[in-house]
């Protein structure tokens, strides 16, 4: 049986797979705002972390995924559907690929060989193909 998801968990979901991780971390840090569990707060660190990264702010990548980790390791193996022990692993493999530096160029980055992460729900939820709309008020009149 499937779970109902909030729309701001899909979305952000989506957005990660897609590599958009500003618009991931953007639509889920709404719904933290109301809903203030670390388990969010995680997958909005390993948003954060990937665009970190694939910019080039080595520093800042390590730091955040070091971060998630320690918000998401209580939600293991599995929380509102999501893997959680795949983000883990993600996350532990990636930050062994990572140096200890402070910052790299993208072609170097690329090096490094760290595919994006990607996500998907359990319980087989499919995600929207649509943006995020938000709580957009109906303008018309």
């Amino acid at each position: 049986m499937r779970e109902q998801h909030p729309e701001e968990m899909l979305h952000f979901i989506r957005y990660v797979n897609e590599e958009e991780y500003y618009e991931a971390h953007d639509v889920l840090e709404s719904y933290w705002h109301s809903e203030r569990i670390n388990f969010y707060k995680g997958l909005i660190q390993v948003a954060v972390g990937s665009y970190h990264l694939r910019v080039g702010n080595i520093a800042g990548a390590r730091a955040l995924f070091a971060r998630a980790m320690e918000l998401l390791q209580p939600y293991a193996p599995e929380f509102r559907a999501l893997d959680v022990q795949h983000v883990l692993a993600w996350l532990e493999s990636s930050l062994a690929r990572i140096p200890v530096c402070v910052e790299m160029e993208r072609e170097e980055v690329a090096r490094l060989g760290i595919e994006p992460i990607r996500l998907w729900l359990l319980d087989g939820t499919p995600l929207p193909t649509e943006p995020w709309a938000g709580e957009e008020e109906d303008t018309d009149e």
